[in-house]
Protein backbone atom coordinates (compact mmCIF):
# COMPACT_ATOMS: atom_id res chain seq x y z
CA UNK A 1 0.00 0.00 0.00
CA UNK A 2 2.75 2.33 0.68
CA UNK A 3 4.65 1.58 -2.21
CA UNK A 4 1.45 1.82 -4.32
CA UNK A 5 0.93 5.55 -2.70
CA UNK A 6 4.62 6.57 -3.36
CA UNK A 7 4.38 5.85 -7.06
CA UNK A 8 0.89 7.47 -7.49
CA UNK A 9 3.32 11.06 -5.60
CA UNK A 10 5.66 10.26 -7.96
CA UNK A 11 3.29 10.11 -11.14
CA UNK A 12 1.62 13.44 -9.35
CA UNK A 13 5.22 15.07 -9.37
CA UNK A 14 6.03 14.54 -12.96
CA UNK A 15 2.75 15.24 -13.80
CA UNK A 16 1.17 17.69 -11.37
CA UNK A 17 -2.42 17.12 -13.80
CA UNK A 18 -2.37 13.32 -13.87
CA UNK A 19 -5.81 12.31 -12.85
CA UNK A 20 -4.79 9.01 -10.30
CA UNK A 21 -7.56 7.23 -8.48
CA UNK A 22 -6.50 4.92 -5.25
CA UNK A 23 -9.07 2.73 -4.34
CA UNK A 24 -8.99 -0.77 -2.19
CA UNK A 25 -11.01 -3.70 -4.14
CA UNK A 26 -14.40 -2.86 -1.52
CA UNK A 27 -14.57 0.40 -2.53
CA UNK A 28 -14.43 -0.38 -6.38
CA UNK A 29 -17.11 -3.53 -5.65
CA UNK A 30 -19.19 -1.02 -3.32
CA UNK A 31 -19.09 2.01 -6.00
CA UNK A 32 -20.17 -0.66 -8.65
CA UNK A 33 -22.79 -2.28 -7.24
CA UNK A 34 -24.18 1.62 -6.03
CA UNK A 35 -24.39 2.50 -9.88
CA UNK A 36 -26.24 -0.55 -10.51
CA UNK A 37 -28.23 0.16 -7.80
CA UNK A 38 -29.09 3.72 -8.96
CA UNK A 39 -28.89 3.22 -12.28
CA UNK A 40 -25.63 5.19 -13.00
CA UNK A 41 -23.31 2.59 -14.52
CA UNK A 42 -22.21 5.24 -17.01
CA UNK A 43 -21.07 7.44 -14.15
CA UNK A 44 -19.07 4.49 -12.65
CA UNK A 45 -17.42 3.61 -15.64
CA UNK A 46 -16.50 7.76 -16.28
CA UNK A 47 -14.76 7.48 -12.89
CA UNK A 48 -12.99 4.62 -13.28
CA UNK A 49 -11.98 4.70 -16.91
CA UNK A 50 -11.21 8.38 -17.32
CA UNK A 51 -7.93 8.17 -15.48
CA UNK A 52 -4.09 8.14 -16.13
CA UNK A 53 -3.50 5.81 -13.13
CA UNK A 54 -5.70 3.53 -11.53
CA UNK A 55 -4.53 1.93 -7.91
CA UNK A 56 -6.57 -0.96 -6.46
CA UNK A 57 -5.79 -2.39 -3.04
CA UNK A 58 -6.48 -5.76 -1.98
CA UNK A 59 -7.73 -6.97 -4.84
CA UNK A 60 -7.78 -10.46 -3.73
CA UNK A 61 -11.31 -9.31 -2.40
CA UNK A 62 -12.97 -9.44 -5.32
CA UNK A 63 -12.54 -13.14 -5.60
CA UNK A 64 -15.72 -14.62 -6.02
CA UNK A 65 -17.26 -11.75 -6.75
CA UNK A 66 -18.23 -12.36 -10.80
CA UNK A 67 -20.08 -9.33 -11.50
CA UNK A 68 -17.32 -6.90 -10.34
CA UNK A 69 -14.87 -9.19 -11.45
CA UNK A 70 -16.58 -8.87 -15.10
CA UNK A 71 -17.06 -4.74 -14.72
CA UNK A 72 -13.20 -4.83 -13.58
CA UNK A 73 -12.07 -6.86 -16.61
CA UNK A 74 -13.54 -4.49 -18.88
CA UNK A 75 -12.42 -1.73 -16.83
CA UNK A 76 -8.68 -2.93 -17.13
CA UNK A 77 -8.83 -3.30 -20.83
CA UNK A 78 -9.78 -0.17 -21.57
CA UNK A 79 -7.33 1.76 -19.59
CA UNK A 80 -4.43 -0.94 -20.73
CA UNK A 81 -5.77 -0.17 -24.48
CA UNK A 82 -5.89 3.87 -23.50
CA UNK A 83 -2.22 3.30 -22.62
CA UNK A 84 -2.56 4.12 -19.20
CA UNK A 85 -1.49 2.71 -16.07
CA UNK A 86 -2.91 0.10 -13.60
CA UNK A 87 -1.59 -1.20 -10.05
CA UNK A 88 -2.87 -3.81 -8.11
CA UNK A 89 -1.85 -5.22 -4.70
CA UNK A 90 -2.81 -8.26 -3.22
CA UNK A 91 -2.16 -10.71 -0.26
CA UNK A 92 -0.79 -13.61 -2.98
CA UNK A 93 0.36 -13.76 -6.29
CA UNK A 94 -2.50 -13.81 -9.05
CA UNK A 95 -2.48 -17.54 -9.65
CA UNK A 96 -3.12 -18.00 -6.14
CA UNK A 97 -5.86 -15.90 -5.55
CA UNK A 98 -8.80 -18.31 -5.35
CA UNK A 99 -12.00 -18.06 -6.93
CA UNK A 100 -10.49 -15.25 -9.49
CA UNK A 101 -11.54 -15.60 -13.28
CA UNK A 102 -8.12 -17.22 -15.26
CA UNK A 103 -8.54 -14.27 -17.85
CA UNK A 104 -8.17 -11.81 -14.85
CA UNK A 105 -5.36 -13.62 -13.57
CA UNK A 106 -3.79 -13.89 -16.95
CA UNK A 107 -4.28 -10.14 -17.28
CA UNK A 108 -2.53 -9.43 -13.84
CA UNK A 109 0.57 -11.36 -15.06
CA UNK A 110 0.84 -9.69 -18.18
CA UNK A 111 2.48 -7.00 -16.42
CA UNK A 112 5.61 -6.86 -13.85
CA UNK A 113 4.72 -8.76 -10.55
CA UNK A 114 6.72 -8.47 -7.61
CA UNK A 115 6.52 -10.42 -4.34
CA UNK A 116 7.33 -7.71 -1.32
CA UNK A 117 8.20 -9.33 1.81
CA UNK A 118 9.08 -7.82 5.00
CA UNK A 119 12.38 -6.53 4.79
CA UNK A 120 14.96 -8.34 6.61
CA UNK A 121 16.56 -7.49 10.01
CA UNK A 122 19.64 -6.24 7.96
CA UNK A 123 17.71 -3.65 6.17
CA UNK A 124 15.37 -2.44 8.94
CA UNK A 125 19.08 -1.75 10.93
CA UNK A 126 19.82 0.42 7.98
CA UNK A 127 16.46 2.08 6.69
CA UNK A 128 16.44 3.09 10.57
CA UNK A 129 20.06 4.42 10.57
CA UNK A 130 19.58 6.03 6.82
CA UNK A 131 16.59 7.66 8.71
CA UNK A 132 18.43 8.92 11.76
CA UNK A 133 21.28 10.02 9.97
CA UNK A 134 19.20 12.13 7.82
CA UNK A 135 17.54 13.86 10.78
CA UNK A 136 20.82 14.24 12.57
CA UNK A 137 19.97 12.06 15.16
CA UNK A 138 22.00 9.98 17.30
CA UNK A 139 21.02 6.63 18.82
CA UNK A 140 22.86 3.80 20.33
CA UNK A 141 22.77 1.07 18.06
CA UNK A 142 21.43 -1.68 21.04
CA UNK A 143 18.48 1.19 20.70
CA UNK A 144 18.08 0.66 16.52
CA UNK A 145 18.92 -3.03 16.91
CA UNK A 146 15.93 -3.30 19.72
CA UNK A 147 13.55 -1.23 17.30
CA UNK A 148 14.54 -3.35 14.53
CA UNK A 149 13.62 -6.22 16.15
CA UNK A 150 10.32 -4.86 17.80
CA UNK A 151 9.58 -4.20 13.85
CA UNK A 152 9.99 -7.53 13.03
CA UNK A 153 7.86 -8.81 15.53
CA UNK A 154 5.04 -6.70 14.98
CA UNK A 155 5.35 -7.29 11.55
CA UNK A 156 4.74 -11.26 11.88
CA UNK A 157 2.13 -10.82 14.29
Amino acid sequence: THLMHAVGNKMLQSNPNAKILYVTSEKFTNDYIASISHKKIDEFKKQYRNVDMLLIDDIQFIAGKEQTQEEFFHTFNELRDKGKQIILTADRLPKDIPAIEQRLVSRFEWGMVADVGAPTLETRIAILQTKLQKKGVEIPKEVIDYVAEMLLITSVN
